[in-house]
Order: C-alpha cells, then structure tokens, then sequence
C-alpha cells in the first residue's frame, strides 16, 4: 500500500482486482479503497476499506479521513490490548 492507503478508482481497470469475481459477478464493485492497519511495531493486521459499485475518485480530504479511521481502530484495538493484559 502506498502510503498505507490503496485507492483503485476502477477496479475492472486494475490488473489486482479485474479478475476478481467482485469484480466480474452479478453485483460487482467498481472501487476500492483501503487503509493498512497496522500495530505500532509496523505488523500488517488488515484493512479499513470503503467499495462501491460505480468507479469514483477520492479528494485528499477523503483520503485523509480514511487513514485516520485506520489510526482510530487501531488506537481502539491497541487500549483493548492493553486493558486485558
């Protein structure tokens, strides 16, 4: 993920997703975007992620707002961690 945040505008576009049977079934998605997840140490955990099915693009503010619904859930994830130890 580049810059932990992945926005793929139109996935049939994409060779990552164009296969993708999201992507080519009966209901499919037509954009992704994703924020990395990750725990202070750097370890991967997953993805926030927002899909649609028409093709769109993401202003700076939107994507700014996505990475930091990232660092909220694993703020959360982090106190749970800390709170049952």
């Amino acid at each position: 993920l580049e810059n932990d945040v992945l926005v793929v505008p139109d996935t049939r576009h994409d060779i990552r997703f164009a296969r993708n049977q999201l992507v080519t079934g009966e209901a499919p998605l037509h954009f992704y975007a994703g924020a990395l997840l990750k725990t202070p140490d750097g370890l991967p955990l997953g993805t926030v992620c927002v899909l649609d099915r028409q093709p769109r693009q993401l202003t700076e503010e939107q994507v700014e707002a996505l990475r930091a619904l990232a660092r909220q859930t694993m703020a959360q994830l982090e106190l749970r961690r800390a709170l049952a130890i």
